[in-house]
This record gives structure tokens, sequence and C-alpha cells, in this order.
């Protein structure tokens, strides 16, 4: 037997039945001013500063068989980076890419890494993405040599800030407007991360609202790094991330008086919503109910392909003399595939990973821009038989986004206008969402 092996076994047999060993590191991934910042398809000029740094923090679990790493990132996502950060993660720890599990918060005043980006940004910084990637792997073997007992114990709490952005028309359709009244999750899920003997060593936490609070040229993590530094105040020497939930079609509430939309916030303002969030989950911590997460691991991954609708030829014509931009893009690709005799396949690779702990957490951990009626409809159908459900979107390889069977008659950016900026053929067919959560129940064992 391998010596290191056997000392893993050793010392499982020494630790508490309830416990795991976890370790946890952070590093930080801020890019050089002037790279390019992704997220907003019309600001293609250069970051001109930084409002706060951005960071990655890794997470390994294990429970002496079943052993994985979360690696939370204050990325777009890590979209076609996905397999080349697994790669390099692999090569550093030694296990199976499945394995790792990648969490981009969704700031979208982090830098491009991705390919499509160079379309509309111009040429990517891969001195810096090969810097960030090497980072993010040291860490993650950080937390990986530095595993220790145990505990984890599991609360949820209440913000308020995020209201949906898809505001009903009256006519059938959507406007980009805040609502109120749309499905939106104030729910705050936290994973604590204790010492056998109850010592606060992490907090890992969720919420479902982009992270959009604000544009402009300023380097930053948004509200999800406020919120790590307020538990960074509260809790000294307590390690800290954030997993983007089913936040898609979320935003921060914030209306211009003007037109009736979306403002976009100073930064005081932002930290003002990043402590919102940072002291939600200290009241979980504090005075909340949080109940112990035990029993094996078993982690499951499947790999689907959604349906789009199929290309319709007279759309795509008529869109040639569209008055947006995108909109002309995608029709002339369409078409060029097409003439050379490779059109584009109405199939999209969509990667679903769950991690359950015995019946008291289930997580899931989607590959793409969620829309908030997944996670409430996963949390719904999940309850019953775990006692704790998180569900992370943005994990992993990010397809773009995936909304509900319900909306795709509405159409709007969620449904329509994002497919085409990934250019592909038309909307997720309507079954998309029954499919997604029917794999999502069996990689459980719930079918």
């Amino acid at each position: 037997m391998d010596e290191e092996l056997k000392a893993e076994l050793e010392r499982r047999e020494l630790m508490a039945p309830d416990t795991y060993r976890v370790g946890l590191a952070t590093t930080d991934i801020t890019p050089p001013v002037g790279i390019k910042l992704s997220g907003f398809a019309a600001r293609t000029e250069p970051s001109t500063g930084i409002y706060r740094s951005l960071e990655a923090t890794a997470i390994a679990i294990d429970d002496g068989a079943t052993p994985f790493v979360l690696l939370c990132a204050d990325w777009l996502g890590f979209y076609d980076r996905a397999p080349m950060m697994r790669a390099r993660l692999r090569e550093a720890i030694g296990l199976p890419e499945e394995r790792y599990i990648l969490c981009g918060s969704h700031t979208h005043c982090g830098p491009c890494i991705r390919e499509q980006d160079e379309r509309r940004f111009g040429p990517l910084d891969y001195d810096y993405l090969e810097r960030a990637v090497s980072a993010m792997a040291e860490c993650a073997t950080r937390a990986w040599k530095s595993r220790s007992e145990a505990r984890l114990r599991f609360g949820s709490g209440a913000c308020t800030f995020a209201a949906s952005r898809r505001k009903p028309d009256g006519k059938g359709g959507v406007e980009w407007k805040p609502s109120l009244d749309a499905p939106h999750d104030h729910e705050v899920p936290v994973l604590a991360i204790e010492t056998p003997a109850g010592e606060l060593r992490g907090l890992i936490f969720s919420y479902a609202c982009h992270p959009t609070s604000r544009g402009g040229l300023l380097i930053g993590p948004d509200y999800p790094g406020f919120a790590r530094d307020y538990l960074a105040r509260r809790f000294p020497g307590v390690t800290t991330a954030f997993i983007q939930g089913c936040g898609a079609d979320q935003k921060p509430y914030a209306i211009d008086p003007q037109s009736g939309g979306f403002r976009s916030l100073e930064v005081d303002e932002v930290r003002a919503l990043g402590d919102q969030l940072g002291a939600a989950v200290a009241r979980v911590r504090e005075q909340g109910e949080m109940r112990p997460v035990e029993g094996p691991i078993a982690l499951a991954q499947r790999i689907l392909e959604l349906r789009t609708e199929l290309m319709d030829l007279e759309l795509v014509q008529r869109s040639l003399s569209d008055g947006r931009e995108f909109v002309r893009e995608w029709a002339r690709y369409l078409l060029d595939r097409m003439d050379a005799g490779d059109p584009v396949v109405p199939l999209v690779p969509f990667e679903i990973e769950t991690v359950r702990f015995g019946r008291s957490l289930a997580m899931v951990a989607l590959a793409g821009e969620i829309t908030v009626e997944h996670g409430l409809r996963l949390k719904r159908e999940l309850r019953p038989r775990f006692e704790n459900v998180l569900v992370a979107g943005y994990t992993n390889g990010v397809v773009g986004y995936v909304p509900v069977r319900r909306q795709i008659p509405e159409g709007g950016y969620e449904v329509w206008f994002a497919q085409q900026y990934h250019r592909r053929t038309g909307p997720f067919v309507p079954e998309t969402e029954d499919q997604v959560h029917a794999a999502i129940h069996e990689a459980l064992g719930e079918a």
C-alpha cells in the first residue's frame, strides 16, 4: 500500500465520524490596470484603476474516500478556461478533473479572459491569464496540503437587495426594469467550517444576484468582495468565500428615477450592499440555527446536450439589416457557416455536478447563468429528502443563460438576445428545464 494512502487511512480512523478534513487558502488575482473588463458588451475601453482587489479562495474537503476542491474566484466565470484550470489543478494536486468545482462570482468589473471576449475587446492579456491560473493552482495546492480535522455546519439567513430585472410589460413580454413582484430568492445559505472544538475557521456563503451594482472602468469584485471584507472585520482570521447562486435574472435594486430602470451605484453604495450581505451571514453564524453536516461524500457529474430551436432562415436573413450590431453579427456568422457547409449545431454541452453529504446537505453546481426559478424549484423539490440545499450557478464551463420554461414565451435578454451573443441558432427548447432537473435528481440518486 502507498505510504501516503496508508497514512491518510490511519488519520481517518482516528477522526470522529461526523468530521472531515478541510483546508483553506486565498490568493490575489487582481489584473493590471489597463486590462479590458468583461461583462458589458458596450464597454470597450481599458480599465483605469482598482476600487478593490480581486481574490480567489480554495476549499479542500475530504471524507477519506471522496475528496473535492471548491475554487471560488472574483471572475465573470471560468467559461472556456475551465478545462485549462482543471488540468492545472489535476497536475498540482492529483485528483481527477471532475473533483474541482470552479465558481465565478460573476463580477462585471473583472478581466476579459474568454476567447469570445477577443471578438469584441481585442487581444487578451495572456500573461495575466497564466499568472492568475498559476496563482489559483498554487492556492488550491496550499488548501489541499493544509487539510485538518474539521466539522461542518449549515444554516441560512436572508438579504433583500436583489430584484428581478424582468418586469412584465403587460403584453406577454418583459422590460429590463426592477421588479419586486417577479420571482426572486432572498435566502443566504451559509456553510461554516469549524475545528472539532468549535472554533470558526471558514465561512462559505451564497446569494442569487448579479454583481452588477456598477459599471465603469475600475477593477473590483462588486458586493461579494465587500461582503467578505465585512466578515473579515467581524471574524478576524476566518477564511471566507462567495458562491454565486441562481441570479441570472436578478440585480441589486436601485431605480433610476428618470428612466425607471436600474442605476449604477457608487463604490460606497456597493460597499453598503456588501455590508448588508455580510451582516446577514454573520447573523446566521451568531444567532441562527446551524445544523451539523455529516455523512459520506458522494460526487456525481453529468454532461447534458441542451437543444436550441432550429435556425429560422427568414429571421436570420432579415437580421442582416437589424439596427443592432450584435444581431447583424449573429446573422452573418450563421449564414457564413451555412455557406461553408458547416452549419451551427443546435446542441450545447452543459455540465451538472452534485455533491451530497449523506442526507444532510445537497450541493448542486450548474455550468450556466441560471435564472432564479431553477434554484427555487430545486430547493422546493430536494428539501423533503435533504436537510439542506445549496445551488450554485456560474460554475465550471459556463455556457450562458439558461431560463426556465415559463420565461421562454416572454423572450428578452436571458431567453434570446444572449443566445445571439453566443451565436446559437435560437432559444433553448421549452423541455430544457425538465431535462436539467431530471439529470440533477438522477445525479443525487433521487430519480
